[in-house]
């Protein structure tokens, strides 16, 4: 058992593999202001609290002459996805898109605006209503967190 343990450790450290790490922002937006354009939409403060884990310095003043991270417009949306033969849906996806764009100090455009679109498909059981609210939460809480993550790794791209 321990042989065959330490052949897959080892097969994974050969392909490269390894665990991702914090974001590691650029110089320039070490000191950072986020301005988002729905000041209740949780990917704001979701959004803050990554990026000083990433090791910025966020400033609330906009008299401050720092880096600016802008939300411009952040969407969760419910669609049906597909129908049944008596007219209820079987199947929702849950859309979820976030506009931003990133400016330096200087107010140049380090990152001009960009979209994120990530989408997920669930079944809707009517005899589980109750379950169904709960997974379409859970659909929600995930996008938004995968949503965060390829913003920081697009924002950690920046050079």
């Amino acid at each position: 058992m321990r042989i065959v343990l330490l052949a897959v450790l080892m097969s994974l450290t050969a392909c490269g593999f390894h665990l991702r790490e914090q974001a590691v922002l650029p110089a320039a937006l070490q000191e950072l202001r986020i301005e988002v354009a729905d000041p209740f939409s949780p990917i704001g403060q979701e959004l803050g609290r990554a990026l000083q884990r990433a090791g910025a310095t966020l400033h609330d003043d906009a008299a401050d002459k720092v880096a600016v991270l802008r939300v411009l417009s952040d969407a969760l949306n419910t669609v049906p996805l597909s129908v049944s033969g008596t007219a209820r849906v079987q199947e929702y996806q849950v859309v979820h898109r976030v506009e931003f764009e990133v400016v330096d100090a200087e107010g140049k455009v380090l990152l001009p605006r960009e979209a994120i679109e990530r989408r997920r498909d669930y079944r809707f059981d009517e005899t589980q209503a109750l379950g169904a609210a709960a997974e379409d939460e859970l659909a929600r809480k995930e996008l938004r967190r995968d949503t965060l993550a390829a913003l920081l790794r697009r924002v950690e791209a920046i050079r």
